[in-house]
Parts: structure tokens; sequence; C-alpha cells
């Protein structure tokens, strides 16, 4: 009779230990999570012999339990999506105490949560519940239920268990960091082919063939895709409409609310007489739709070929800068009013000025005037003008001497914010 106990006891040692044999080979073998977890609860289920089988996983913001995946008696599985409360039933117990629980009768354990039962249908006897825990943090519970071969579970079944249960967690684990690092391949994908599309976008954002005018411009953003844009536009012969702007923010929805901006300026230049006008009419359009807490800050201007005139319209951006022929360089002070997207019904001030040939105006984005290294002042507008000051040929020269700068600047650092230049003037 003895000889028969531990026979069983082996034997029932054996089929624990092929079973964990096997739960290794699914870590190696198999890469789509919701394959894993079925699997995992179908060898659970068999090896031990079990009714039913269940996992459980923690909600991060809540520390609840829930009901993740749990076979049914056909051999089906189902996803409740039951949530168990912190702390409360068997699971909730295993879990706040980091501890696998053998219960031989559920209705007699004060712990046992019944409400799974009622909304499932499903009867409890007896449970086997062991914490999932990998790398010394606990993110969820297995647990089977009811024994097909006796009444309730043993401690030799709990042992074993047990052991399942943390190459269970291990494989859970090795699944998520996988998910992530797919999920991080794909967001790095998009990005790129994001910030191809934005940089076309700028490629063509100056049109050849200017008569009178030349633009020269130059944009960095600070990650992958950026909120910085510009855009010059003719209207005929004797004007040319221009545009830089800054959306707040960075990443993806700033460069979304820069598309779109590019695409609707050029209608907005042609249904409206000038700088300010067209600043009005953007804000009219985009504001209502404005997503909470965005907005874009611009310069507007138009040059009127025939007359050498630069008029200019501000709509909270950094005030531009006017390089005469001769290397003078000065602040132009423009009326700055809100930028666009913050409230209805802005009406915009314009100023206009008269340019000779070879005077240049630097227009730019707060990502140049506040380039910084870490033990230095930002690139203010005082030294921006010493920087801009001196004789230059075209208006390449001078944007690339002013990016020199700020690169400098920053002593080998990475940009804090995205940058880029507009160059304009009279040929």
């Amino acid at each position: 009779m003895m000889q028969d106990t531990v026979d069983e006891t082996l034997r029932k040692s054996l089929e624990i230990y092929k079973g964990l044999v096997e739960v290794s080979c699914l870590i190696n073998s198999i890469t789509d999570y919701k394959k894993l977890l079925r699997a995992v609860l179908s060898v659970a289920q068999r090896v031990i012999k079990a009714d039913a089988a269940s996992l459980f996983l923690v909600e991060e913001d809540t520390g609840d339990l829930r009901l993740a995946i749990a076979t049914r008696t056909d051999g089906e599985f189902d996803e409740p999506g039951i949530t168990v409360p912190k702390g409360k039933g068997i699971v909730g117990w295993v879990m706040d105490r980091n501890e696998p629980l053998l219960i031989p009768d559920a209705y007699k354990d004060d712990r046992f949560y019944a409400e799974a039962d009622k909304k499932t249908g499903f009867i409890t006897r007896s449970i086997l519940c062991a914490p999932l825990r990998s790398e010394g943090k606990t993110i969820g519970v297995l647990q089977v239920l009811n024994p097909l071969d006796k009444l309730a579970f043993e401690a030799l079944d709990l042992e074993g268990f047990s052991a399942y249960a943390d190459l269970t967690a291990t494989a859970i684990e090795k699944l998520r960091s996988f998910d992530i690092q797919r999920e991080r391949e794909r967001v790095q994908r998009d990005l790129a082919i994001a910030a191809d599309i934005q940089c076309e976008l700028l490629s063509e954002a100056i049109p050849e063939g200017l008569r009178g005018a030349k633009f020269t411009a130059h944009s960095s953003p600070a990650t992958e895709v950026g909120g910085d844009f510009y855009g010059v536009f003719s209207q005929g012969e004797d004007a040319i409409d221009f545009v830089i702007g800054d959306v707040s923010g960075k990443g993806i929805p700033a460069a979304l609310l820069m598309t779109r901006s590019l695409s609707a300026l050029p209608f907005i230049f042609t249904a409206t007489d000038g700088p300010a006008s067209a600043l009005s009419e953007w804000n009219a359009k985009f504001q209502p739709a404005m997503i909470r807490g965005m907005f874009i800050t611009a310069i507007a201007g138009r040059l009127i070929t025939s007359k050498r005139v630069l008029r200019l319209a501000n709509a909270g951006h950094c005030q531009p800068i006017l390089v005469r022929a001769n290397g003078e360089a000065k602040e132009i002070e423009t009326p700055s009013s809100l930028p666009v997207g913050i409230a209805s019904g802005i009406k915009y001030e314009e100023i206009s000025l008269h340019l000779e040939t070879g005077d240049r105006f630097v227009l730019y984005t707060d990502g140049l005037s506040e380039s910084q290294a870490k033990e230095s002042d930002p690139m203010f507008e005082s030294q921006l003008l010493q920087v801009a000051s001196g004789p230059h040929n075209d208006p390449n020269e001078l944007m690339n001497r002013i990016i020199n700068a700020a690169m400098k600047h920053r002593a080998g650092e990475d940009a804090r914010d995205d940058l880029s230049i507009l160059v304009g003037g009279f040929e």
C-alpha cells in the first residue's frame, strides 16, 4: 500500500516535471501573446488534471486583478474581462502576499470571492493559486479549479504548480518585452516616414523662378519630426507672400498641425489682401478646431516687388531681423499679437518697410533664439544681431553664418527645440 502511494507520488511529480519542460519550450517557440496565454492554461489544466484554469493580470493603474483569460468546460477559452478588486478573494490574497495558496473547499474559506462564480455560472470546489513572479515583480495570478480525479487538490500539486506559475510569468514578460520592442520599431518606422514627408514638404516650400526676390531657408527638428514650418507663395507678378511658424509642442501632434497649416495657407493668402488679414483668417479657420493647449506663433509677410515694399504681421512670434546691404543689422519691431489658435476674433496689425537691393530680412523660430548649451545662456536677440551683422553676398551666406553660430553656441549638444530660419529680400 505504501509502495502504491510512493509510485503515485513519483508519477505525479513526473507529470508536473514534464509540464514544466513543456512550458519552457513554449517560452522559446510561441511569439503571439494570446496563443501563449491559451497554451499556458491548456498545459496547466492538463498536467494538474483540473476542471478549469484562469489567469489574472494586474491593472497597473489600480492594482486590481483582471481575469484576462479562462478555460471553458468545452475546451474553448473566454476573455470575460471580470475584475477582482485589489486584495479581494483568493487571487487578491495571493497577489498581496506574493504566496501560493491551496484551498481544499472554496466556499468554506472566507477569502473566496464568489462573484466570479455568480457571473460565469461555474461552481468552484477546490483551488490552486500562485503568483506570477518575474524578476522580482508580481504581474498577476494563475489558478486552476476543481481536480478531476479527486475532491480536492493536495500539497504536492501546489509545489509543482508554483514552479509552473514562475515559468509562466517569465514567458509572459518575455512576450511583453517583444511586443514593446515591436511597437517601438513600428513607431520609429512611422516617424521616419513622417520625417521624410515633412522634409519633402519643406523642400518644396520655396518655389523656383520668383521674380525680383530671393529666399532661402533651413529647418532642423529637435526630434524626428517637428512643428516648425515656412512657406513662400507667389501671388502673380507683383506680390510674393511668405510665412514662418512654430506649432507649440513637438512630435506627431505638432507635425500634423504644421502640415495642415502649410496646406491651407496658400488659399488663405490668395483670399486675403495682406499679412494681417491672412493671420486673422488663418486664426478664424483654425481656432475652433484647435486641440486644447496647442497654438501657432507665426510671422506673415508680403513683398510688393514693383514698389520694393515689405509688409509684415506678427502673431506672437520672435521679432525678425533686418540686415542692410552694408552689413548693419537691427531688429524689426512688429506689433505682436496673440498666436494663432489662442482665441477667436483676433485682429492683427502690420508694418511696411522699404528695402533696397542687397537688404535681407531674417525670420526664425525660438529654437534659434533659445539655443543653448547646459552651462550657457540662450542666444538672445543681442547675440543674433551681432552674428547677423556684417557684409554678405547672398541669403545663403547670411543663413549659414547664423546656423554655424548657433551650433557653436550649443557646444556640440543636441538642440532642445526645433530650429527654422527663413531669409529673403529683393534682388
